[in-house]
């Protein structure tokens, strides 16, 4: 017990000598680079739906599934894909009549009717048949558009090509930084992702359908937007 007492402490001593006589740990600097690719659409987003309403929630969600099968119909006129199609939220909620109360009830509104809303995401491949689509689905009975979002099919491709710019960059400015210090910029020492953005999905509202009327939508894709930030720890050589 006694022997393996000094081993341990040998090996403490040694571990401590090694420390103290070991070279300084280097200087580090943290460096944020940011890389941003722009691509041009050749797809979109659009979250389209119908909202219906009547006095019972039975009648409501009747003819919202009647006009949801129209809907439909239109999609599958234009050839979009079941696969493309995905259904958002479907919700049966109260409209109350705030004109009048009922006091034993302390007070609360009373129910007037329901409102049924069935939201559904769909993927547009052929940009160029887009304002047709839209034109078409509103024709059909969808009353409300809340959506719409260009991207890419290959945006993971995009977005690995920013994140490659934003290492890039904290490289570049790390030099920068560096030289203005009287050093140089020394080993990677880690690399961590900040944040990656995709083209944000622009709000159209549930008043434009009402001035869309049936008619081709015209629609500018631009251009799709992809960004990548990265925190970069350096050692500084001097």
């Amino acid at each position: 017990m006694r022997r393996l007492a000094l081993c341990l402490l040998l090996v403490t001593t040694l571990s401590c000598q090694a420390a103290d006589t070991g070279e300084p740990s280097p200087a580090l600097m943290t460096v944020t680079g940011q890389g941003s690719v722009t691509a041009t659409p050749d797809m979109a987003s659009v979250t389209v739906g119908v909202m219906t309403q009547a006095t019972d929630a039975a009648s409501a969600v009747a003819a919202n599934n009647e006009a949801m099968s129209a809907l439909h119909e239109a999609l599958d006129d234009f050839g979009v894909r079941e696969s493309d199609r995905r259904s958002r939220g479907f919700t049966v909620q109260p409209t109350y009549d705030h004109r009048s109360s009922v006091s034993s009830a302390g007070g609360m509104p009373k129910i007037a009717g329901y409102r049924v809303s069935n939201q559904l995401t769909v993927n547009v491949l052929d940009l160029d048949r887009l304002g047709d689509l839209l034109g078409a689905v509103i024709s059909s009975g969808s009353n409300t558009i809340n959506s719409l979002q260009f991207g890419n099919t290959d945006a993971e491709k995009r977005l690995d090509e920013a994140r490659k710019l934003a290492v890039e960059n904290a490289i570049h400015r790390a030099s920068l930084y560096a030289e203005a210090a009287g050093g140089e910029v020394g080993r990677i020492v880690s690399i961590t992702e900040a944040g990656a953005a995709y083209p944000r999905p622009e709000m159209l509202g549930r008043s434009s359908v009402a001035v869309l009327g049936a008619e081709a939508v015209p629609i500018s894709a631009g251009q799709s937007e992809y960004t990548a930030i990265v925190n970069v720890v350096f050692e500084l050589d001097q």
